[in-house]
């Protein structure tokens, strides 16, 4: 009885943890007004907003997906050094990073953000992100019942 008890209290967690899509390994790299520095992190896409949240869980800033107009992945691909060409000649590869760049409006401000994210990552969070955001602002609001004051067709 009391595992029945335990699995019920459990339930409501489901669709909560459901709702929200996590990626780690993400770090800020610059767009947002006050941030300066770099900070490694997360990306939590919800109902309303993408957040980002620093490494302890603890929430930094939110995006609301509303006023998103414009994200974009980007992928950067550095030369392996001279130094290090040198020394390893053809066994000195490249280095990509990969990026995700958020543009969105607000009633205040404008800001473009940009997110360096796990390599192989930036096009699933990309679409993720849009897909929220569409489904966020095709949202219907709640209609009222229509009413008419004709009387009906005669018969």
């Amino acid at each position: 009885m009391r595992r029945f008890v335990l699995l019920v209290g459990l339930l409501p967690l489901g669709p909560l943890a459901a709702a929200q899509e996590i990626f780690k390994d993400v770090e800020y790299i610059s767009g947002h007004t006050g941030m300066n520095e770099k900070m490694k992190g997360m990306l939590t896409i919800g109902d309303n907003d993408v957040q980002f949240v620093d490494q302890n869980g603890t929430p930094v800033f939110k995006i609301p997906l509303e006023g998103i107009t414009d994200i974009n992945n980007q992928t950067d691909i550095r030369d392996a050094s001279l130094g290090k060409k040198m020394l390893l000649g053809s066994l000195a590869g490249s280095r990509k990073q990969e990026f995700v760049n958020i543009s969105y409006e607000t009633k205040d401000m404008a800001e473009g953000v940009v997110f360096k994210v796990k390599q192989g990552s930036s096009t699933g969070i990309v679409a993720k992100i849009r897909f929220a955001a569409k489904r966020k602002k095709v949202e219907p609001p709640a209609a009222a019942p229509a009413t008419t004051n004709q009387p009906p067709p005669p018969q």
